[in-house]
């Protein structure tokens, strides 16, 4: 076991920013018949502007992360999201599937989201960003910038 080779202080220092992280994520919010997916995302708009992650790695894309067992992707899309922004979202509808499996919703944020880094193991920065600087990223898989320009626009009309 790691924590064998891990003083209890270092190790408590690792494991409690992802202990906080899971701690207080609100109830799901998503209302219907779920859908099953192993991981699963948020497409998160608000005042026209995409809410993002920054990685490990200065790496961008939207929240998302692993369905936990017997959770619907929606409920898991919800979940991930507050986790790596704590902006609490509902899950709508889908916006696309990739080629793993991956599950994207395009989720709305409840009350006013005030988008921060509360697990800063896994998350260097978020916040929204507006289309115009997609291009100036580093992007997680290289078509993301284009696919989720695009994707935006249709979603506002443009």
């Amino acid at each position: 076991m790691l924590r064998s080779f891990i003083s209890p202080r270092l190790w408590l220092a690792f494991a409690l920013p992802l202990l906080v992280a899971c701690e207080g994520a609100p109830d799901c919010q998503f209302q219907g018949e779920g859908d099953e997916a192993v991981t699963a995302g948020c497409l998160v708009l608000h005042q026209e502007k995409l809410l993002l992650i920054e990685a490990r790695g200065n790496k961008w894309s939207p929240p998302g992360g692993s369905v936990r067992p017997g959770e619907s992707a929606q409920c898991g899309a919800e979940r991930e999201t507050w986790e790596e922004t704590n902006v609490a979202v509902v899950a709508g509808e889908l916006a696309m599937t990739f080629d793993n499996g991956f599950h994207l919703y395009w989720c709305d944020p409840v009350g006013e989201p005030k988008p921060e880094v509360i697990s800063p193991l896994e998350v260097m920065d978020v916040g929204f960003f507006g289309v115009e600087s997609f291009a100036n990223r580093r992007w997680r898989f290289p078509y993301q910038g284009e696919l989720y320009y695009r994707m935006v626009n249709e979603r506002l009309g443009r």
